[in-house]
């Protein structure tokens, strides 16, 4: 990981925090007391929340500072969550089998190309017991690849404002951060894999999942190439 996620950090709860409708929608996933892995869990906030919900939880991470964080949580509310380091290239080494793997947040844009998109899904596969069922959420890239630029609203709190910038960019999107606080202005820059509905739901299929659900939000709206996310439920 980058310096830029050492220093977002301290803000990453304030930016990204669980909310009612995505705890919602995963919970009617999962049936109550499922073992799961949240691949990308950033400082832990839909883990906790989970976990207060009375699922069992294993937290994959491979930022130190957002491990601290999530350790943290789970001590201040008496919860007994796993905490991993391992990146989603490196689930397959926790040697372990769960009920449900959601990865959120855009995290799976994040690899670095289609084929390790196909390596992470045929893993999280293997590591799902029977009738077990994967989550994926992401920007909508089809609706994000139809403009030059595409900007997600501007967060603005107190202390900080925090902006974030798609471009494409030779079949990749440039992915630019910008957090602004009142001593500095922090602002990285990654490239993003832009992994449509449809390469998902073809290689699902050639992983051997069944049963795929498409939505455009976590209310569960149909989805369209207009829609801000694209989520997905896949069954083993």
């Amino acid at each position: 990981m980058t310096k830029f996620y050492q220093v977002l950090t301290p803000y990453y709860d304030e930016i990204f925090p669980a909310n009612d409708k995505q705890i919602s929608f995963l919970s009617s996933c999962f049936p109550a007391t499922s073992t799961l892995l949240d691949v990308g869990a950033g400082t832990g906030n839909t883990a906790i929340a989970l976990g207060k919900a009375g699922y069992s939880l294993t937290a994959a991470e491979p930022e130190q500072s957002m491990t601290v964080k999530i350790k943290e949580k789970a001590n201040r509310d008496q919860l007994h969550i796993k905490v991993m380091p391992n990146s989603m290239q490196q689930i397959p080494q926790l040697n372990e089998t769960f009920d449900g793997i959601y990865c959120i947040g855009n995290t799976l844009a994040h690899l670095d190309n289609f084929n390790e998109i196909c390596t992470f899904l045929q893993a999280a596969y293997d590591m799902l017991n029977e009738q077990g069922k994967l989550v994926i959420q992401t920007v909508n890239f089809e609706n994000v690849l139809r403009h030059q630029k595409y900007s997600f609203p501007l967060i603005q709190k107190d202390t900080f404002t925090f902006t974030r910038k798609y471009e494409p960019l030779d079949h990749k999107i440039r992915f630019t951060t910008i957090l602004e606080d009142h001593s500095d202005t922090h602002s990285n820059t990654i490239l993003l894999y832009p992994v449509t509905k449809t390469q998902l739901q073809n290689e699902l299929l050639n992983c051997g999942f069944h049963s795929i659900s498409v939505y455009g939000n976590y209310g569960k709206s149909p989805y369209s190439i207009e829609s801000p996310a694209l989520v997905i439920i896949a069954s083993k």
